[in-house]
């Protein structure tokens, strides 16, 4: 009787498809840093593209409840650490630049603007599934 440590098809997959989230953002992240945006974003495009082919090439539920369950958990606990630090870290920046101690550093109002939007965001979400339990 031989056992074998083949691991099942859903893990490979699994593994290839978060290694191209990783990849995606690590590319754009780099790629900008080092004054090639445009390369950043095409390979952060062709990696977002070839996690998408992984999910529709596998047969069955590459995910299950399990995951949709942890991913709410990091999902919460991610909003909630960028709430704190937002709500304490762009009134402080505003603050100190209304003084006139700091600059206001330009790349930091793209940041601003999307954690506002992001915030809009979950507020209307929250309202949102709130009206569909009450």
């Amino acid at each position: 009787m031989s056992t074998t440590n083949a691991k099942p098809p859903e893990t490979s997959y699994r593994r290839l498809y978060t290694g191209l989230w990783i990849l995606s953002g690590i590319a754009l992240g780099v790629f900008i840093a080092i004054g090639y945006p445009l390369v950043g974003v095409g390979l952060f495009a062709a990696c977002a593209a070839g996690s998408i082919v992984v999910v529709r090439r596998y047969d069955g539920p590459l995910f299950d409840e399990r995951d949709w369950t942890v991913q709410a958990a990091a999902s919460k606990r991610t909003l909630g650490i960028m709430g704190i630090v937002s709500a304490i870290g762009f009134p402080t920046v505003t603050a100190l630049w209304a003084l006139d101690i700091i600059e206001w550093p330009l790349w930091v109002t793209p940041i601003a603007f999307f954690v506002a939007a992001l915030s809009l965001l979950h507020l209307g979400s929250t309202m949102y599934e709130a009206r569909q339990y009450a």
